[in-house]
């Protein structure tokens, strides 16, 4: 059995609990719905931290290091953080403030990232990050989101990539029935003609996951455990069309989402949806939308 992947939590004070028992709880349902130890939760701090609600949480160990994720939940930037230390980690997160903390180190820089404050002030503080405005961003080794549940929808994203869209649908069932902490506000839904076809799920979080840096076709049903040709059969017969399409679809929608919700220049945005030529990502644009980016900024 291999080793669990051991996820730290580097708390500061105030930070928000919510955001953080969100998180830990998609770990803990991902090794009781699997029947394995997945994951391994490490709480990191010098001394007991205090969280935003007066509750103290007491730390696993005071050093960071052995970390395969680690995730910053703070509220508060006026803190230091263990930069050299953090770019150990295969996986870096942070959790409302805790985002901007990694921003300010440079460990965003040419990420997508979700950050908390006034979005022209942010742009100004961080101009090698692109801001989005969802609720949560997982990029590529990066993720990062608001300081309540959508924490959970982060991890559940998360476990999605690296274990399964089965797993990660499984947890989600299992929170949302058993009220954990409250209502479950999880936006992990998966719709039911892809539930039934698990590789069809699978490939479309892959290429949710990967935007900016397209995953080829052959890599992706290699990645999905199939042939290319198997995985088009099965997209032409179940939603009407064939990988390619779709890929390019979800980039163009997240790229409109971009130009209506952020100031990024239009050149970023194509570069962020993995355009890298300008003419490209104009046309077929238009040839989506029946108007060019610069059409859409302006409407």
């Amino acid at each position: 059995m291999s080793k669990p992947c051991k996820v730290g939590f580097l708390l500061y004070p105030g930070f928000s609990l919510l955001g953080f028992s969100s998180a830990l709880e998609v770990l803990r349902a991902v090794n009781q719905v699997t029947g394995q130890r997945v994951y391994e939760s490490v709480v990191i701090a010098e001394s007991a931290v205090t969280s935003n609600l007066g509750l103290s949480i007491e730390p696993s160990q005071s050093a960071l290091e052995f970390m395969d994720v680690v995730i910053l939940v703070a509220s508060k930037t006026e803190v230091q953080i263990p930069s050299a230390a953090l770019s150990e980690a295969s996986v870096l997160g942070g959790i409302g403030k805790g985002a901007n903390l990694l921003a300010s180190a440079g460990l965003l820089d040419g990420y997508r990232a979700r950050l908390e404050g006034a979005t022209d002030a942010l742009q100004e503080l961080y101009p090698r990050v692109a801001l989005s405005q969802t609720t949560f961003e997982l990029d590529r080794n990066r993720m990062t989101c608001g300081a309540g549940t959508a924490a959970m929808d982060m991890m559940l994203s998360l476990v999605a990539r690296e274990q399964g869209v089965n797993p990660a649908a499984s947890v989600s069932e299992l929170l949302v029935r058993d009220r954990l902490g409250g209502p479950v506000t999880s936006s992990f839904v998966v719709p039911p003609v892809r539930k039934q076809q698990p590789q069809i799920e699978e490939a479309t979080q892959l290429m949710a996951a990967n935007i900016e840096e397209p995953l080829g076709a052959d890599e992706l049903a290699s990645l999905v455990g199939i042939s290319r040709r198997q995985l088009e059969r099965l997209f032409r017969k179940y939603l009407d069309t064939v990988p390619s399409r779709h890929y390019l679809k979800l980039r163009l929608e997240h790229a409109r989402k971009l130009l209506r919700e952020t100031d990024n220049p239009v050149v970023d945005v194509g570069v962020a949806c993995g355009f890298s030529n300008a003419s490209h990502f104009s046309t077929a644009y238009k040839n989506h939308f029946d108007l060019t980016p610069r059409e859409e900024r302006q409407s």
